[in-house]
């Protein structure tokens, strides 16, 4: 899956937020991170990245359904 800006930082901020310690602190480098390195840390935990990627979805979907709710 190709991420834009606001997906990458929409998962970084899951990431930060709903990840262990680690996760948490994986999110801070890559957010820090030059592009050469954003892509040495994702590619070096794929399986982080891809959880997060999921909750992150579900967290939108969940905000969209409540948003059109309202």
């Amino acid at each position: 899956m190709k991420t834009n800006t606001t997906d990458k930082h929409h998962i970084l901020k899951t990431m930060q937020n709903y990840g262990g310690g680690f996760a948490s602190a994986l999110a801070q480098a890559a957010m820090r991170a030059d592009d050469n390195n954003y892509w040495r840390l994702k590619n070096a935990f794929p399986e982080i990245w891809a959880q997060t990627a999921e909750i992150a979805q579900r967290l939108t979907r969940r905000t969209n359904n409540e948003d059109e709710r309202l």
